[in-house]
C-alpha cells in the first residue's frame, strides 16, 4: 500500500471508530486510560499537526518548535496537547483533526514517492528512517487508538 493511501486509511479508521458516537460519550473518561474519546481525538489531532509540520520540511521549511517538543519529550507533549484542548468542544477537536488530516494528505501527495522512501531525509527525527516509515508508525498509532475507542464504545453499550 502506498503512503498516501496509508494516511487516508488512517483517517477512515478514525471516522469509522467515531461513527454515530453519542454526544454524551465524547467526554466520558476511560477510552484510553483516563482520556475520553475527545481527549484521544485531541491527541490524534496533535499528531496530525506534527505530520503536517514534518511534511512541510520536504518543501524547505525548517523543523518547527512543535516538532521539537514532540521529539524532546513525547509524554509531556501528549499530555500538554490534550490539556490545551480541554475546554474545546468535541466538535472543535474533531474539526481540528479533520483539517490537519486533509492538509497532511494534500502535502504528502506533493512529495515524490522516491523522496518519501528515501532514508535520511529527516535527520532531525531519525537518520535511519524515511518518511514512509514515519507515516507507517503514525498509521499504527492511530489504529491502536481507534481500537481503544471501539472497545470503549462496546463497554459502554
Amino acid at each position: 500500500m502506498n503512503t498516501v493511501q496509508l494516511l487516508e486509511n488512517s483517517h477512515v479508521r478514525v471516522i469509522e471508530a467515531l461513527d454515530d458516537l453519542p454526544e454524551a460519550a465524547w467526554d466520558k473518561p476511560g477510552a484510553c486510560g483516563e482520556w475520553s474519546v475527545k481527549d484521544v481525538i485531541a491527541h490524534l489531532a496533535s499528531y496530525e499537526r506534527v505530520i503536517v509540520d514534518m511534511l512541510k520540511t520536504f518543501s524547505g521549511d525548517e523543523p518547527t518548535p512543535y516538532i521539537q517538543r514532540f521529539l524532546d519529550d513525547n509524554q509531556e507533549f501528549n499530555n500538554s496537547q490534550v490539556e490545551s484542548r480541554k475546554y474545546d468542544t468535541a466538535q472543535q477537536v474533531l474539526n481540528e483533526y479533520n483539517e490537519a488530516q486533509v492538509l497532511s494528505a494534500s502535502l504528502l501527495t506533493q512529495i515524490p514517492s522516491e523522496k518519501v522512501q528515501q532514508v535520511g531525509t529527516m535527520p532531525w527525527y531519525n537518520s535511519e528512517c524515511c518518511l514512509a516509515d514515519f507515516i507507517h508508525v503514525a498509521y499504527e498509532h492511530t489504529g491502536e487508538h481507534c481500537d481503544q475507542i471501539i472497545r470503549f464504545r462496546q463497554q459502554q453499550a
